[in-house]
């Protein structure tokens, strides 16, 4: 009778040892129940988030000043043009003022007599480019020459040929205009002047009557995307 009661007994408690063995044997290794850890503290997700968020800030400042500096260069690169337009304009229009007023006295060089034999290159060039805005273009003339003649692979050499092509224009002078454009762009190919002797060596050859050169050459400087480029373009527009 004993042992038919232990059996009972055993036998009624072995689905209750097999869960505890189960809940046993699916605890993780080191933790002494089955209930699943955070993986991240809540303080560990917080500083994350605020890092997120602030350099999501970060970025969106960095954004406007992209947008700014965008801008501020755009105007400035429209007043380089505009200032371009004024000083082309003002030489333009004072074709009458280039010729020399009689005079019984010798001419002198401008230049020769403003700056000594010791100036620096700078010195030599900013006093031709005073008598130019002055539109003593006939001093000017000289003033470029004599600087071309003191320094004639300087840096400025480049604007020289390109003012004195400009001067040359001015007196209707185009085979000097073009001869003074096309050593610049030959001698001179990455000069910041080059784009803009492109667009006047068009000029010269339209002028000089070779209309097919000058629209091939302005077309060529029309697909690029300079000033002088789209200056090109309008002249193509209003003169073909």
């Amino acid at each position: 009778m004993l042992k038919n009661l232990i059996a009972v007994a055993l036998i009624a408690s072995a689905p209750v040892l097999q869960a505890q063995v189960r809940v046993v044997e699916s605890s993780p290794q080191g933790f002494g129940s089955g209930v699943a850890q955070p993986n991240m503290p809540a303080s560990a997700e917080s500083d994350v988030y605020s890092q997120i968020r602030s350099l999501q800030e970060e970025i969106a400042t960095l954004r406007g000043l992209v947008e700014e500096q965008a801008y501020e260069l755009k105007q400035l690169k429209q007043l380089q043009l505009d200032n371009y337009i004024d000083l082309d304009r003002r030489i333009s229009g004072g074709s009458q003022s280039a010729a020399p007023a009689p005079s019984d006295e010798p001419l002198v060089s401008p230049s020769a007599s403003v700056v000594d034999d010791n100036a620096s290159e700078a010195d030599v060039y900013k006093a031709a480019y005073d008598l130019l805005n002055q539109k003593d273009f006939t001093g000017a003339e000289s003033a470029f020459k004599d600087h071309l003649t003191r320094f004639p692979s300087g840096d400025f050499a480049s604007n020289s040929h390109y003012w004195l092509g400009k001067i040359a224009m001015l007196k209707k002078d185009y085979p000097q205009a073009k001869s003074w454009f096309t050593d610049l762009i030959a001698n001179f190919p990455s000069a910041a002047k080059v784009p803009d002797a492109q667009l006047d060596l068009g000029k010269v050859y339209f002028l000089m009557g070779d209309k097919v050169k000058a629209k091939s050459l302005l077309s060529q400087l029309a697909a690029g995307n300079t000033d002088a480029a789209r200056l090109a373009s309008k002249f193509i527009s209003d003169n073909f």
